[in-house]
């Protein structure tokens, strides 16, 4: 069973994990400006802003310290700590929150303690020791500072396990030291009135600084002891669930039920005060539907199902709806390997059917989360099954009913009846995913859409998120100290829940003052006769692929025909996409984004060796056909009959979006046949990508009106930024000193160094050093060229070059009146953290908050017209995981932002063959009769591998084109 790693948060409750909000921290006038910074930095993190949050964290941090306030110390780390992890740098975020540990543990242990020895935990190193003699976190009670270690200990544990590191999780988790609260005492809901102030209920077993004391007379008893008992209670469970997480992945079954139980038991519905809150609904939930999966995996499927049927009862007797698609993906998977057991044809008919039934409302409730809110995120974090494996595994039940109801037919025959309605909704099923995992990409970057929604509306939406994070963080998140909480846990909850019910009607509010917004966040996805009806045309061609788990799954459709053919699963397909990468870019003409060792600078586009090209020998030749051919074979023969020389729109998934698929062959080649001779599909046929047929239609729809500018065909080319404040570019301009200086805020770009080593394989080649992107001196000369190309065919090109090519103009300026926008600078396609792709442009003399680095999620802001947006120096690096979002989230973003088409290089290769492909590409685009932008990318491509020296497809396939072909 395959699961996401990236989603896999479900040790905590994501409320643990929003840091320091709620209560005000008592501040003396030393430390009182160290907060506004904290909570500005707050702010912008919850709007996700991570850049301009970082640097007000780092203010706020130096000046705790040098105050010597250690609560505003540990807050501000806790922060730092969500921030890096948002990123998905784990390690970095657990150094963070070892640091806040150590501070918090000191200060429970009281003044003059000293701290753990170096201040370190399992699985990873600290950014600054914790000394000996560590005074008491200012303003924070001992028993406070005992709750916050703890929180910061299953943080750890979350990062660790995060990291796979399970066994290094299960030390820091069982370091908590929590113990089962007495919840006995507490009775039943008709006895609970006054009788909590009776108890002492105990959540350390040692530590006598984290007991609840309460007056003798339950009437009597505080708001805050009420919160401390809830807080304390959800700690326990959190730290069994991660202890039952781990069990869990490492097999150990019976281990991972007792800690399952136990955190049933401990948030029991019937428990006074806090049995009906939030949280304690949330456990509950997760508690059941992971006794479902451990039934599961030990093959007691008839279990399985009663567990599920129980978790979903209970979610909903608990008015979560939210937290009921897990375990109906569970009824599904139960019932599905029930059938697969049923010797009897009907009993095993009647089982498929239940199984459909709840795979159709997993998916029904996973698309009633609401983006943005705090059970969204919950949801998404709680369970061991991930949102993408609803629609995965709703595709592949729906699919394999298709083909059993007509399995007479030939793989890939149109199919009729029965079979086509199931193949119909499997289609849709796949769409509807692929919108999913776009709001997905954008929930995991934070991203705020701003471009073509009023900012009233902006601000109230602000507002309520933030609110949302306060309210969470006062419930179960870090104590701060301070007066008396003023509310009690349930008007808190209550609270959250109105919220929730006003985001909801805000988003409503922006989708119907923006068409735009709408179409990106709750567009509907197309059915198979919209597709054809408002995509396809009689000379294209559908290829829609999802992958999946045991078999992946090809839609071939025609605007008269739909077929369905079973793949290989997504394993087998990944090393298909592996080999052929590595024959299709070599190992001598492989090159890094960065420049470790800068007197070894090459200028070639990042070339480390001018000369080194593909080999081009027989055999050489033979390994390349073969390994295209293989896939070619697995992927797109299937579809054959269906397609013949028509258009392919490809709408791919996972690692089979960075396959130029105009590079596959068709044919085995002829003994000794050289590069120019294989039959490669681009012979036969134009393609062209895009993220979904969905999207296309909407892009058509919402295409924006031609001004006159655009009509002009005027065209900007973004080239050969500066990305070193020693280039003699930015010294002559800046000055040194100046250059340094804004040259160092590119370190704060969210996720960049990330990205960089995500790419390149830098971070360890450096020994975990700041690297340096190679300059792309060559493209300047590409920009002139064009310049040339568009004067000639009387159009007017703009350039920006070095310190010119930077964030700020592009995000300031209209960009509405070019036809053409191309970016020749380092794209980072990044496909195992997506939320990372993005365009690098100038990292030095930015100014009013940029820092070079354009991520997908700020793209969407850009103000385009209708343009054709190319990135002709993008690179790829396939990761453990293999996401799509990377380069289909940037397609989409540019997408979203106007632009109907977008070309993107999966690699990039030495200057003088892309400027031949350019100049060939906007030849025939510029000219009188303009050729399409599909048609004249095949066109410049053909000609490429006409001449001898670039007819490997190394220089000829980087590129693709995402988007509407008309």
């Amino acid at each position: 069973m395959r699961f996401i790693k990236s989603c896999l948060a479900g040790l905590l409750i994501t409320s643990l994990t929003l840091g320091a909000a709620g209560a005000s921290l008592p501040e003396n006038t030393k430390t009182e400006g160290a907060g506004t910074e904290r909570e500005l930095g707050r702010g912008l993190l919850l709007r996700g802003r991570a850049g301009e949050a970082l640097v007000h964290l780092e203010n706020a941090l130096k000046a705790f310290q040098q105050s010597g306030d250690r609560a505003g110390e540990a807050s501000t780390r806790d922060l730092l700590g969500e921030l890096y992890e948002r990123q998905g740098r784990y390690d970095i975020a657990q150094e963070q929150y070892t640091v806040a540990q150590n501070l918090y543990a000191a200060g429970a242990k009281g003044p003059a303690t000293p701290a753990a020895p170096g201040g370190r935990l399992p699985g990873g190193r600290v950014s600054a020791d914790v000394t000996q003699g560590a005074t008491a976190a200012a303003g924070l009670s001992g028993e406070e500072s005992a709750y916050n270690a703890r929180l910061m200990l299953a943080k750890i544990g979350n990062m660790l396990y995060r990291r796979g590191e399970y066994d290094e999780a299960r030390v820091v988790f069982e370091r908590m030291n929590v113990t089962k609260p007495d919840t006995s005492a507490l009775g039943k809901v008709k006895r609970a009135k006054g009788i909590l102030g009776a108890i002492g209920a105990s959540v350390g077993s040692d530590d006598r600084s984290i007991r609840v004391g309460a007056p003798s007379l339950g009437g009597l008893i505080t708001l805050k002891d009420q919160l401390n008992f809830y807080r304390r209670s959800i700690i326990y469970a959190a730290d069994e669930l991660g202890l039952g997480r781990i069990d869990y992945r490492q097999g150990r079954f019976a281990e991972a039920r007792g800690h399952f139980e136990n955190v049933l038991d401990a948030t029991n519905g019937d428990l006074a005060v806090i049995g009906k809150l939030g949280q304690t609904r949330r456990y509950r939930a997760a508690a059941r539907t992971s006794l479902g999966d451990v039934a599961l995996r030990q093959g007691n499927f008839k279990e399985a199902e009663e567990l599920y049927e129980k978790a979903v009862k209970g979610a909903r007797e608990d008015r979560r709806e939210d937290l009921v698609w897990p375990a109906l993906l569970g009824q599904g998977r139960a019932s599905l390997r029930q059938a697969e057991a049923e010797r009897d044809r009907k009993k095993a008919d009647r089982l498929r059917d239940k199984s459909l039934d709840s795979y159709r409302e997993a998916l029904a409730s996973v698309e009633k989360l609401r983006q943005g809110s705090i059970s969204a995120d919950e949801s998404r974090t709680t369970f061991l099954a991930t949102t993408a494996e609803v629609y995965e595994e709703t595709t592949a039940a729906l699919a394999e009913a298709a083909l059993s109801a007509q399995p007479s037919a030939a793989s890939g025959s149109p199919l009729e009846g029965q079979a086509l309605a199931y193949a119909s909704e499997a289609l849709a099923t796949v769409e509807r995913g692929r919108a999913r995992s776009l709001l997905d990409l954008l929930n995991e970057s934070g991203a705020e859409i701003t471009e073509g929604v009023p900012e009233d509306l902006l601000r109230e939406k602000r507002e309520n998120q933030t609110r949302q994070a306060e309210v969470a963080a006062e419930l179960t998140g870090v104590e701060l100290g301070g007066a008396e909480k003023r509310k009690k846990p349930e008007e808190l909850e209550e609270e959250l829940d109105q919220l929730q019910d006003r985001l909801d009607s805000i988003e409503n509010r922006i989708r119907t003052k923006s068409p735009r917004y709408a179409q990106l966040t709750a567009a509907g996805t197309l059915t198979l006769e919209e597709i054809r009806r408002q995509v396809l045309d009689e000379e294209t061609a559908l290829l829609e692929y999802g992958l999946g788990e045991g078999h992946s799954y090809l839609f071939a459709v025609t605007r008269d025909r739909l077929s369905i053919a079973r793949l290989p699963g997504r394993e087998e397909v990944e090393r298909l996409v592996v080999d052929f990468r590595q024959q299709l870019i070599p190992t001598p003409v492989r090159r890094s984004i960065i420049d470790l060792v800068a007197a070894a600078v090459d200028p070639q586009r990042g070339l480390k060796v001018a000369t080194a090209r593909p080999d081009v020998t027989p055999a050489a030749v033979q390994a390349y056909a073969d390994a295209a051919h293989a896939l070619y074979k697995a992927l797109v023969e299937p579809a054959a009959p269906l397609y013949r020389r028509s258009r392919l729109l490809v709408v791919a998934d996972g690692a089979l979006n960075y396959v130029p698929f105009d590079a596959l062959v068709t044919q085995p080649p002829a003994a000794g046949a050289d590069f120019s001779a294989l039959e490669y599909l681009l012979k036969q046929n134009e393609t062209v990508f895009a993220p979904s047929a969905s999207v296309l239609a909407a892009v058509r729809q919402t295409r924006g009106a031609v001004t006159a500018a655009t009509a002009a065909g005027n065209l900007l080319v973004v080239a050969d930024p500066v990305f070193d404040p020693a280039d003699s570019r930015a010294v002559a301009a800046l000055g040194p000193s100046a250059a340094q200086q804004s040259g160092a805020d590119a370190g704060r770009a969210p996720g960049f160094d990330s990205a960089v080593a995500d790419v390149s394989g830098g971070l360890k080649a450096s020994g975990g050093k700041r690297v340096a992107l190679v300059r792309l001196a060559g493209t300047q000369a590409e920009a002139e060229e064009i310049k040339s190309l568009a004067a000639r065919a009387g159009r007017k090109a703009d350039v920006w070059l070095g310190l010119d090519a930077n964030e700020g103009e592009l995000e300031a300026r209209d960009l509405r009146g070019y036809r053409v926008l191309h970016f020749a600078t380092h794209g980072i396609l990044n496909a195992e953290r997506p939320q990372f792709t993005g365009l690098v442009l100038s990292l030095v003399g930015n100014r009013g908050g940029a820092d070079g680095f354009l991520r997908t999620d700020e793209v969407f802001n850009l103000k385009l017209g209708s343009p054709l947006v190319m990135l002709s120096a993008c690179e790829t690096g396939l990761g453990r995981e293999k996401r799509g979002e990377g380069v289909m989230g940037l397609a989409r973003a540019f997408m979203y932002a106007g632009a109907p088409t977008v070309g993107v290089t999966l690699w990039s290769v030495a200057d003088k063959p892309t400027a031949e492909l350019m100049s060939d590409f906007y030849q025939s685009l510029l000219a009188q009769r303009p050729a399409t932008p599909s048609a004249a990318m095949r066109a410049a491509r053909l000609s490429l591998l006409a001449r001898k020296e670039t007819s490997a497809p190394y220089f000829w396939a980087p590129f693709v084109l995402v988007g509407d072909w008309k």
